[in-house]
């Protein structure tokens, strides 16, 4: 086999110009006139003409800094936060907002297309300030003693070297300040970080979790090791320093473990939950508890669910991926009853505790996987009116649509956190008799990132 050179070197300047932005909001351009070799270019836009450092170079693809850009899209902007792109934690903050909506709306479409689907999409629905930012209610951010300091902020992309932050830009401000002040206690108190390099240490992750409406706060230890170092002196001086502390977990993780956070959790001070509210009614929240980051969209993403539901005081609904019951339990008092399944036994631990926290006597929560549990409710003559499915990056499964199918709904709402599962999932649904009924709505939960929600409606076809 011929050996094939790649049309550009390690560490040689070219100028390139952005043919698409992929997925995950890098820009792609191409290295030579056959377009078949892709140049990948954080900080970019659509059409700019850019000098690019080739960083990585292999058989197939490069990928480059961005050195200068000659030729500018319109609505790029300096919004002076190289940090971030630094860290690839807000890949679009040089792109105006407009441009970020639009974007965002058109790659919807272009992966519904990739999966063989013509739709309409909306414009997104956002946030109401108009450079939407400080929104995440929890952020997970790692520590490491780096230049003999301890320092917080998010690794460079693909490397062990921590780019320092105190500004994360998407975090509530208070999330700012409390891990600042945190990092800053364990500094003095000489506790050790993990070190992806050597396996060592026991801090991995300093993570906060805080109530939109309630302001409680809950910090969350993530550590390496079975014990906290001076656990006492920690604790005594968090809570001195911290006089909106709600609650201070310990989470113990190891990296050998492969999770970002175990179920392994020691209150050390406070509650083991916080509690918030959304859309009215009270939900409580652990360390480990899935509970969407953005209130105020997440607030606007169940109401638009709801709404585009077209939902009866008749309707039996289903609530599959249920979580601690969030999309459920908001639509409890617009429905007959509300059924809901999720496999995490936390999870359906809280959902039930937030029932009873909200006096719903119309909505009941299973432990079981939905595939499962969809067999026994169609074996049982259980025929809903609608099923909410939220499911995780990785989609549905293809048993779980047919399940679905086989209950014969009348409406599926799907709240999606990634279109090009959606777009996979939606194009199986067609094959079992429902189709795409009205525009699919994005929903900008997180602004400055390449992530968008999605709710789509299918109908059973008649």
């Amino acid at each position: 086999m011929a050996k094939t050179t790649p049309p550009v070197k390690l560490n040689e300047t070219v100028t390139l110009t952005i043919d698409r932005i992929r997925q995950n909001g890098m820009g792609l351009a191409w290295a030579n006139d056959a377009k078949t070799y892709p140049v990948y270019i954080a900080n970019t836009m659509l059409g700019e003409v850019v000098d690019v450092q080739i960083i990585q170079v292999d058989k197939l693809s490069a990928y480059g800094a961005l050195k200068n850009v000659l030729k500018a899209n319109p609505e790029r902007i300096d919004a002076k936060r190289d940090y971030l792109l630094e860290a690839g934690t807000a890949p679009l903050v040089n792109w105006a907002y407009p441009a970020q909506k639009k974007w965002k709306q058109s790659l919807v479409k272009d992966n519904f297309a990739a999966a063989g689907l013509t739709v309409q999409v909306a414009e997104a629905v956002t946030m109401d300030e108009q450079v939407p930012s400080y929104y995440r209610n929890k952020t997970v951010v790692p520590v490491k003693w780096q230049g003999g300091q301890l320092q917080s902020g998010f690794y460079q992309r693909g490397t062990h070297q921590l780019v320092p932050m105190v500004d994360y830009f998407v975090n509530d401000r208070r999330l700012d300040e409390v891990i600042v002040v945190v990092r800053n206690l364990l500094e003095k108190l000489a506790i050790s970080a993990y070190d992806p390099d050597t396996g060592q240490g026991a801090i991995r992750y300093i993570m906060v979790r805080r109530g939109y409406y309630s302001k409680e706060l809950m910090v969350i230890l993530v550590s390496n090791e079975p014990t906290l170092p001076k656990q006492e002196e920690v604790v005594r001086a968090i809570v001195s320093e911290l006089p909106d502390l709600t609650s201070l977990i310990l989470n113990k993780a190891p990296k050998k473990d492969y999770v970002q956070l175990s179920a392994d959790n020691e209150t050390l001070y406070g509650k083991d939950q916080i509690e918030d509210t959304l859309l009215g009614k009270r939900f409580l929240i652990g360390p480990n508890s899935f509970y969407q980051v953005n209130p105020v969209m997440t607030e606007k993403l169940y109401q638009t669910a709801a709404d585009l539901a077209k939902l009866k005081s008749t309707d039996l609904v289903v609530d599959a991926y249920a979580g601690i019951g969030t999309i459920g339990m908001s639509v409890a008092d617009r429905v007959k009853q509300v059924i809901g399944v999720e496999v995490v036994p936390g999870a359906v631990a809280d959902a039930q505790k937030n029932l009873a926290l909200n006096g719903i006597t119309n909505a009941t929560y299973i432990l079981k996987d939905a595939p499962e549990q969809f067999v026994e409710w169609q074996e049982a003559g259980v025929q809903p009116d609608v099923v909410f499915v939220d499911p995780p990056r990785r989609g549905l499964t293809p048993e779980l649509i047919e399940k679905t199918a086989s209950m014969e709904p009348d409406r599926v709402v799907y709240v999606s956190c990634n279109p090009v599962t959606a777009a996979r999932d939606c194009a199986l649904f067609k094959k079992v008799g429902y189709e795409i009924a009205g525009p699919i709505v994005p929903v900008d939960q997180f602004p400055q990132t390449a992530h968008i929600e999605t709710v789509t409606v299918l109908k059973k076809k008649g």
